[in-house]
């Protein structure tokens, strides 16, 4: 095999490996709604009530949305549930919350009574996006509308 031939052989295996590595990123499919966020407030629909969140978080990500209360005096505990995008990004779900292990679940689904300090009243809820520019996120259910802001 001369030189040439040999050269161009690297060339091709080289853009072959940049061209692969490049396509295995996995990139949030709406930045504005995937990330770390903290609930501020939730209003219920039902009685206009706003309830005022303390160390309430959501981490949001392609696949699986956690909600925890970090290091709060409520005793809320935290869950993990599968997230997804409902027909684009105006509708989401967030469904099938099981109670949080140490790396994963630990296969006791929550209960919708778990749920309601993160306001939600289901484990299996759909909501509007209201507004997500990337600092702030609110969302609206049956049950009720979420403020958050990103941290």
């Amino acid at each position: 095999m001369d030189k040439m031939t040999l050269r161009a052989g690297l060339q091709c295996l080289l853009l072959a490996c940049c061209l692969l590595l490049g396509g295995c990123a996995k990139r949030p499919i709406d930045g504005d709604i995937e990330g770390y966020w903290r609930l501020e407030r939730f209003e219920t629909r039902a009685d206009g009530q706003v309830h005022r969140c303390e160390r309430i978080f959501y981490g949001i990500t392609r696949y699986v949305v956690e909600v925890a209360e970090r290091q709060g005096a409520g005793g809320y505990g935290a869950f993990v549930g599968r997230f997804e995008y409902v027909g684009g990004s105006s509708r989401v779900a967030m469904k099938d919350f099981r109670q949080r292990a140490a790396t994963s679940d630990n296969g006791r689904p929550a209960t919708p009574a778990e749920l309601l300090p993160f306001g939600m009243d289901a484990t299996s809820t759909e909501f509007c996006v209201v507004v997500a520019d990337g600092d702030r996120l609110v969302l609206e259910s049956s049950y009720a509308r979420l403020e958050l802001t990103r941290f």
